[in-house]
């Protein structure tokens, strides 16, 4: 049951790197991103994204301005959302 999960993950995240690459904000080895929805921490190493942790959505509110929270360029963001059917957020 565990081995198809990984399975599985490991694809995601193999395409999400293959469209991080071609679609993405420029990020630095060591940034940090924290996807807001999830609340997962992961740390882009020279070898690749590293998850790291879990922050609970009090935390979430107090990020530093140095955590990504979206890898998509501003334009990009709704284009997905609006593609997924569902609303964009308004700042």
């Amino acid at each position: 049951m565990i081995k198809p999960i990984a399975t599985a993950f490991a694809a995601l995240l193999i395409g999400a790197s293959a469209f991080a690459q071609t679609a993405s904000v420029p990020v630095k080895d060591f940034d940090v991103y924290v996807d807001t929805p999830t609340g997962f921490v992961f740390v882009k190493l020279p070898a690749g994204w590293k998850f790291v942790a879990r922050v609970d959505s009090a935390e979430l509110s107090h990020l530093p301005g140095t955590v990504l929270t979206s890898l998509l360029p501003p334009d990009t963001e709704a284009t997905v959302v609006a593609r997924q059917g569902g609303e964009q957020a308004k700042p």
